[in-house]
């Protein structure tokens, strides 16, 4: 048995201060529970949202994109068709647009409620920082859709991320080393047009199918993952998703299809302050300054596991009774779990390993006690009979309430009379 203790540069104000949010989270929960149920409650499928949602941009744009053609000269015609002349064109590519913004909303709120919650220190820090490139990785995906239809908006946008890109370049000492000019390389390293909408083009359909197998990815350190939304959750938040769709529409007024004018003024551009909501801040700060303020607080939000002090007591592997059938390196989310040989010759000879614990990776979550049929694996201070203990102890008591909410049932009606 070890512990594990990890170093904080933090105080006791922010442990108080996240601990209070963990309550009003709690708090919102419970209300949640009660007006939707504990079954349906939306708190518990935070995750399940931002799956549902990432699933839903891929299907969308995959049915546009059997009818868009990068090119110059006829994108903006392709998006025109798609929203005219498709079958429910236009709400399909309003269904497109806001579940990407729901997408971002949805993301969120599941890491405020991990992190709320005390589920981003230790092994859980990686999880958290794997969400932290979520969040720029899909403002890269949105703002490459809004250049896609290649009118005087993505004209303006484009100019805005190609600044935002280059501006490294333009830092103290870092500039030195040219670091935008190298991450431009990929995207805006191009002679003419066609190459320019051809690599954003690829940039979005790329980033949305490394989104998606980002989110696959993701499942596999979560056990058991709450993915299968109850079938009321389900038609209440495609309803909720084609409502907000269609009282949200497309093309109006200054964000009508407009085709690019090299020679004429641009019109104003609106940004979509959810989807791309940093360059809402472009025209005043400029790519530079706006570059390093994005970077400064995404290092910040990486660092904030390093602000709680994290003591764990680590699982131990029981050599006596472990058989090395695997199923807590199976079931284990955090990679805690490893399978040497067996420390018998003999027995090591014949191919049988046994469970060792990475201590650095360990949690303490339990998962393993829970998966392991031959006691072989404990909790040193929580063990498998103490947990039997507490769970039977539990049903005792939720018993003794049954039957006293009975017996008060039973006789409320006749209060008034014995």
């Amino acid at each position: 048995m070890k512990k594990i203790t990890r170093k904080t540069t933090g105080s006791g104000s922010y442990l108080k201060f996240r601990k209070s949010a963990g309550r009003m989270i709690e708090m919102l929960q419970h209300l949640a529970a009660q007006f939707f149920g504990e079954s349906s409650n939306p708190f518990t499928y935070t995750g399940a949202f931002v799956l549902w949602l990432v699933a839903l941009n891929v299907v969308t744009g995959l049915i546009m994109l059997l009818s868009y053609n990068p090119t110059p000269d006829l994108a903006i015609e392709s998006v025109r068709n798609i929203t005219n002349e498709f079958y429910l064109g236009k709400l399909l590519r309003a269904v497109h647009r806001t579940s990407a913004d729901l997408l971002v909303l949805a993301l969120l709120i599941h890491m405020i409620c991990m992190w709320a919650k005390g589920k981003y220190t230790g092994a859980r820090s990686r999880i958290w920082v794997a969400g932290l490139v979520a969040l720029p990785l899909i403002g890269i995906i949105g703002w490459s859709g809004y250049i896609l239809p290649w009118d005087e908006r993505a004209m303006v946008l484009l100019a805005w991320g190609r600044d935002l890109v280059y501006g490294p370049d333009a830092w103290p000492i870092v500039g030195w080393f040219s670091p935008g000019s190298f991450l431009a390389l990929p995207v805006f390293a191009v002679t003419n047009e066609a190459d320019q909408l051809l690599r954003i083009f690829a940039l979005h359909v790329g980033g949305a199918l490394v989104m998606f197998f980002f989110a696959m990815w993701h499942l596999r350190n979560v056990t058991p993952p709450k993915i299968k939304l109850p079938i009321a959750m389900w038609a209440g938040f495609g309803l909720l998703v084609i409502f907000m769709a269609a009282m949200l529409p497309l093309e109006t007024g200054i964000e009508s299809l407009v085709a690019f004018n090299p020679y004429g003024d641009p019109v104003s551009v609106r940004v979509d302050g959810i989807l791309t909501f940093p360059l809402l801040f472009y025209p005043v700060l400029g790519g530079s300054t706006l570059s390093a303020i994005i970077l400064l607080v995404w290092i910040g939000l990486a660092l904030v596991p390093k602000l709680e002090k994290v003591t764990v007591t680590t699982a131990v592997v029981i050599e006596s009774n472990c058989v090395g059938c695997r199923h807590c390196l199976d079931d284990c989310p955090y990679g805690a779990i490893r399978m040497l040989p067996h420390p018998d010759d003999v027995k090591s000879s014949r191919g049988r390993e046994i469970s060792s614990v990475i201590d650095s990776n360990c949690t303490a979550c339990g998962i393993c006690v829970g998966s392991c049929a031959f006691d072989a694996i404990e909790l040193p201070t929580l063990t498998s009979d103490d947990i039997v203990v507490r769970i039977e102890s539990s049903l005792e008591g939720t018993q003794e309430k049954i039957q006293e909410t009975v017996t008060r049932d039973m006789y409320s009606p006749f209060e008034g009379i014995l």
